[in-house]
């Protein structure tokens, strides 16, 4: 299997990661109530800290399933499948609703959550079927 997707979105939510990084701590101006701001820049920063650290998981996998852990490689891709779902559902809605206004999407925010901890379980099984 290959796994320059893995790699891919690792540089994309990496790239992505350290902007929406910088527009946490610099922008949200369009936001009048300072109450409602600080809240906003709270949650975008939860958002973009899992994308950060998530990138540098996908980034790992890829290494990973490329130097040869061929008996564990379908668990890698099952991992990385569900660590990039989970940054979507979990940050990709968060900055989205921050931008939007969209509420309708929040209630999969925490499905956003789950898919990350099941992707940390299939690294533990891909761990577990790899002979290195």
């Amino acid at each position: 299997m290959r796994t320059t997707w893995m790699l891919l979105a690792a540089a994309l939510l990496g790239c992505t990661g350290v902007g929406m990084a910088a527009y946490a701590s610099h922008g949200l101006g369009f936001i009048t109530d300072p109450a409602v701001r600080e809240a906003t820049r709270a949650s975008l920063q939860q958002a973009v800290q899992q994308q950060l650290l998530h990138a540098i998981v996908l980034l790992a996998l890829g290494v990973w399933a490329r130097l040869g852990a061929a008996s564990g490689t379908r668990w890698l891709h099952i991992a990385g499948a569900l660590i990039a779902l989970g940054v979507l559902l979990f940050s990709g809605l968060i900055h989205l609703r921050t931008f939007t206004g969209i509420e309708a999407l929040r209630p999969l925010v925490p499905w956003g959550g789950t898919s990350l901890m099941l992707g940390w379980l299939a690294i533990g099984i891909a761990a577990l079927r790899s002979k290195n």
